[in-house]
């Protein structure tokens, strides 16, 4: 897949500091904006979050309130 150039603006103080930590990772601007959007799409939907706690979270046949305690729902 080739590459899309495009354009937006950013606030100024926001640039300032997204350039000034570029300069001291040594690393292009691009880049970093590149790794946050990655960042930003590859978790989950606060739906799909949502979908997957009440998953969780249902009572199922033949399941009690126990058998939930290994799960530490902040993971989710």
């Amino acid at each position: 897949m080739g590459n899309i150039k495009t354009s937006f603006v950013l606030p100024e103080d926001l640039y300032l500091e997204l350039k000034k930590r570029a300069a001291e990772e040594r690393r292009a601007v691009k880049d970093l904006l590149v790794e946050a959007i990655l960042e930003y799409i590859s978790k989950p939907r606060k739906r799909d979050r949502e979908k997957l706690i009440e998953l969780i979270t249902s009572p199922h046949q033949g399941a009690s309130p126990e058998d939930y305690k290994e799960y530490d729902y902040e993971d989710i």
